[in-house]
């Protein structure tokens, strides 16, 4: 995909960074603790009753022109759906299934045609069909630059779009999109890009039900958004709480959801979360840090009366490496010594509470075509020293981190691990507006050499990670490696046109190989959701992007 726009891309490490500790980004479960993904829940489901589920802050929207943090999200999910929609199979990993849409095709992976579902309908008080017309007029709102859509930069591949995803001449609309008929919509992108359909299972693609916007405002529509979904907004009461109700009308019968509706209070912080379950206030919660050794070892977890677990979530951290510094960019033994000498799995154990998961490469668990062990310079301190030896020595490194305790905890650890291989790595800390700053200059003044970087997916795919981190014309705002490779970038390319899932996520998985290989960034961990639920709720998950289908969840 082309360049993000920055602000987009810095909102999403700032959410990691946010996040960092295990309790956000470390989930509520179902049924094992620590580190495991739980089994799924037995028993009959039984529909009925309210959902108590907290949301972590006050979203900034939660219709699709702006959903983006974790609670907007999660609450677009369950009230607006896509062409196509994500799934987490029994195997964990999230894959593209049709949703409104029930079929495409492409043989070029760059025009695609999506047939959708008939009766499918825009919930009350719209009420009528959706069509292929109303896809265009959705997308065609959001990629408007008067809008100024925080996350239209998902549709930037579109043809029509520019890199941040606006139209390059309104006057002219969204040109990639057509309506051949009420229930066929044909996409034409600028560029071939065959994981296109699992960007639109993101909330930004959604359908909305544009000529009821106009009618009524487009912030009378933000507050109360319509959408297709099993739920709909009753009320959002700010910074208090959102309140969903089941849709009499929802087109999948199949998958129309249990509980009656659910209550979503907004939470500021973890710590006030966890009381008021502890309290027995809400169904489910996250768990702040300093509590998480003491969940498995309470008396409620040991007769049943809460259960934890963790998924996998599509978010990696990793030691960045400036390719144009004139000591570690010339240096693939230092680089490799730095991988091997990297701490991880005491990282882990420190920071997480041994949650989260030491990382292999670049591409979490639970996204399709992951691999394990790709890193080809796995943790081996002794063959680490003896490279060092080699090189008779290495002279001071820096590594830089945003002010943030749990990054500082990181870089001790990490400095610590290298000194043990005799490297000295000398840690310092910025505040969040420098740190990028500094990152983005590369070789200009006094230049990073070392650095910590956290990157979420938008979408679950291999591309999410590889493309926007380490292509040549990206990597300078993606990873801030100014990493460059033409090897990367041809296999990148070819995979992008390549229709075939399986021999796309080869190449895919080559690439990530190769990149490793020349070690532009020393992968540490990949993160995990980390909840604990109460006894009545059943059929709870949370998937990769972070999300919980309230569809499965029912109550005893």
């Amino acid at each position: 995909m082309p360049p993000r726009p920055l602000k987009l891309t810095l909102a999403l490490l700032v959410v990691v960074l946010l996040v960092a500790g295990a309790a956000g980004l470390a989930a509520c479960s179902g049924g094992s603790s620590g580190g495991e993904t739980p089994a799924d829940d037995e028993g009959t489901p039984k529909p009925g009753g309210t959902l108590v589920f907290p949301l972590p802050g006050e979203p900034v929207a939660i219709e699709p022109l702006d959903a983006q943090d974790a609670s907007g999200l999660q609450v677009a999910h369950q009230v607006f759906q896509g062409l196509t929609k994500w799934v987490r199979n029994d195997d964990g990993v999230l894959v593209t299934e049709p949703d409104i849409a029930a079929r495409w095709e492409s043989t070029d992976a760059q025009t695609w045609v999506f047939h959708l579902r008939q009766g499918v309908t825009f919930q009350s008080p719209v009420g009528r069909a959706v069509t292929a017309q109303d896809f265009v007029d959705s997308w065609t709102r959001v990629t408007d630059p008067e809008n100024q859509s925080y996350v239209a930069y998902i549709l930037a591949p579109i043809g029509g779009c520019d890199d941040r995803g606006y139209q390059t001449d309104p006057s002219l609309g969204l040109t990639g999109v057509t309506a051949v008929d009420d229930l066929t919509l044909q996409v034409t992108l600028r560029y071939p890009f065959a994981d296109f359909p699992a960007t639109l299972g993101h909330p930004v693609a959604a359908v909305t039900p544009v000529d009821y916007i106009d009618q009524v405002g487009a912030k009378a529509f933000a507050k109360t958004p319509v959408g297709t979904g099993a739920y709909a907004v009753e009320a959002w009461r700010h910074e208090k709480e959102i309140r969903l109700v089941k849709n009499p009308t929802y087109w999948d019968v199949e998958q129309a959801g249990w509980v009656d509706a659910v209550q979503l209070p907004i939470y500021d912080d973890a710590e006030a979360m966890w009381e008021d379950f502890s309290a027995g206030e809400l169904d489910c919660s996250q768990v702040p840090g300093d509590q998480l050794p003491s969940v498995t070892a309470s008396p409620q977890a040991a007769d049943a009366a809460w259960t934890a677990g963790s998924w996998p979530a599509a978010a990696v951290y990793f030691a960045g490496v400036n390719m144009t510094d004139a000591t570690l960019g010339a240096s693939l033994d230092l680089r490799k010594a730095l991988s091997q000498s990297a701490a991880a799995q005491a990282v882990v154990d420190e920071v997480s509470q041994g949650v989260a998961e030491v990382a292999g490469g670049y591409v979490p668990t639970g996204i399709p075509g992951h691999k394990d062990a790709q890193n080809p310079y796995a943790y081996d301190v002794e063959s680490a020293a003896s490279l060092v030896t080699t090189m008779g020595g290495a002279p001071t490194l820096s590594y830089w981190y945003d002010v943030n305790e749990d990054h500082r905890r990181i870089a001790d650890t990490l400095a610590a691990g290298w000194a043990q291989a005799g490297l000295t790595v000398k840690a310092s800390e910025y505040e969040w507006g420098t740190f990028l700053e500094k990152l983005s200059r590369g070789d200009k003044g006094s230049g990073s050499q070392l650095f910590r970087v956290a990157w979420i997916a938008d979408y679950p795919s291999m591309d999410a990670f590889l493309y926007p981190l380490f292509q040549s014309d990206q990597s300078p705002s993606g990873s801030y490696t100014f990493y460059s490779n033409v090897g990367v970038d041809e296999l990148l390319q070819k995979a992008r046109a390549t229709t075939d899932a399986q021999q796309r996520q080869n190449l895919y998985a080559q690439a990530e190989k190769l990149i490793l290989t020349d070690m532009p960034a020393v992968p540490l961990y990949f993160y995990r959701y980390y909840r604990v639920v109460g006894p009545r709720v059943h059929g709870f998950t949370v998937d990769p992007m972070g999300t919980t289908d309230m569809r499965a969840v029912w109550l005893e």
